[in-house]
């Protein structure tokens, strides 16, 4: 919840999302896909991913964790 409501921006959209782990949701790993409508949101997204800890890694500077992944 907290991502969704607090992370996302206001014209942000999720275009996959998949828990990881079948327990503790609320806290496990995903894989979440967000689309994005400019450069400039995506970089305001990352520094809100900062701002709230969240853990992430960016699979499309990786192309063997995106490719397997995607």
């Amino acid at each position: 919840k907290e991502f969704v409501n607090k992370v996302l921006g206001p014209t942000d959209d999720i275009t996959r999302f998949e828990y990881m782990q079948k327990t503790n949701k609320e806290n496990g790993p995903a894989l979440v896909g967000v689309e994005v409508q400019s450069r400039q949101d995506y970089h305001l997204l990352v520094q809100r991913l900062h701002e709230f800890q969240i853990q992430f890694t960016e699979l499309n500077k990786n192309d063997t964790l995106f490719g397997y992944l995607v």
